[in-house]
């Protein structure tokens, strides 16, 4: 009878080994395909971040200063609002800012790991409500403020002429609605009048005008309500820095912060005025150098950060935001600025 027999010792360590070998390499194009996946996957969502935000701030841009039928710049514009250089009413400039103290280019600033919640010294112009309350700005990034008609909104028109002094306009059936006084402007396309009144109901058939027309108006101007938008860096809500937005309400509030996009880290804005009434940008300077020139395009700098890489980056090195230079924290995260240059074209027709 023949007998039977198993695996040498040798033959065992020797299978063992092979085993091994085999399970290593088979490991190490897993890691290898993961950590590729992961960095594929954190560069898309970086330019889907970076994409987004510009689109959302591009969107508001191309709003600015749109007042009925008429532009902000318009020379024949006129402003009956009551105390007319109120933040929330000044609808004669379609784009405003705040500028970050010690971000103006070549400046440079070394980002915390944190976002650290500013106070309102940290801006110029000092900030005021609604951007001092909950959801405020993180320090060392713009913020960005745009004025205009509420957009996607159907105006209505004035069914008869409104005599100068006048307090009420008779309009067709409204297709937009204000709880609360509202803000709204009158035009001919000629000339428009901004004007405080009372709650807009839906399919009202008139609004009326808190202080009376400074000038007349014949019937089939443009009626529509007006708003202020507010782009800024908040803290979002995984403790990371997200772009925000407020918008207004109506005259006597806005809405609460809204989280638009995670992962923003910093916003650096540069505003193109026009001084001499060309059209075109003679400059670009920073928020705290517009006062009531003419803005007409904006160049808007965004830095954008992609979840935590799982392998060593080097070493953070600056990004350049308009000219000023911002170091991120060494914290494994790739990033990428993303830049555009908006024209107010509502702003300016």
């Amino acid at each position: 009878m023949k007998r039977q027999s198993g695996f040498s010792l040798v033959e065992l360590m020797v299978a063992i080994t092979l085993a091994l070998l085999l399970t290593g390499a088979v490991i190490s194009v897993f890691i290898g395909s993961r950590s590729a996946y992961e960095s594929t996957a954190g560069v898309g969502d970086m330019s889907d971040s970076g994409r987004m935000a510009l689109n959302l701030i591009g969107e508001s841009a191309r709003s600015a200063g749109s007042l009925a039928c008429n532009s902000a710049m318009s020379a024949t514009s006129q402003n009956v609002v009551v105390n007319p250089g109120a933040f929330d009413r000044n609808f004669g400039q379609g784009v405003t800012g705040f500028e970050a103290n010690g971000t103006t280019p070549p400046a440079a600033i070394v980002q915390p790991a944190l976002p650290v919640l500013g106070a309102a010294n940290n801006w110029t112009p000092n900030l005021g409500p609604p951007l001092t309350g909950p959801g405020q700005p993180v320090q060392g990034s713009d913020v960005l403020v745009f004025r205009s008609s509420v957009p996607r909104v159907t105006p209505a028109y004035t069914t008869a002429d409104a005599a100068p002094g006048a307090v009420g306009l008779a309009v067709t059936p409204t297709s937009f609605s204000v709880v609360g006084a509202a803000y709204a402007a009158v035009s001919d396309c000629t000339k428009s009048v901004i004007f405080q009144t009372a709650a807009l109901a839906l399919n009202a058939t008139a609004v009326t005008v808190n202080a009376g027309l400074p000038v007349g108006f014949s019937a089939g101007a443009v009626v529509t309500p007006l708003s202020t938008t507010i782009y800024y860096i908040g803290v979002g809500s995984d403790g990371d820095s997200s772009l925000f937005r407020i918008e207004q309400v109506n005259a006597v509030g806005f809405n609460p912060p809204e989280e638009l996009v995670p992962d923003i880290e910093n916003m650096q804005v540069l505003y193109g005025i026009d001084p001499a009434g060309t059209q075109t940008a003679a400059a670009y300077v920073t928020a705290d150098q517009v006062g009531v020139l003419n803005v007409v395009s904006i160049q808007v700098a965004l830095l954008v950060a992609s979840p935590a890489a799982g392998k060593q980056l080097p070493p953070a090195v600056p990004y350049n935001l308009l000219g000023t230079q911002v170091t991120p924290p060494a914290d494994n995260r790739s990033r990428q600025v993303f830049y555009a240059t908006l024209n107010l074209r509502n702003a300016v027709n």
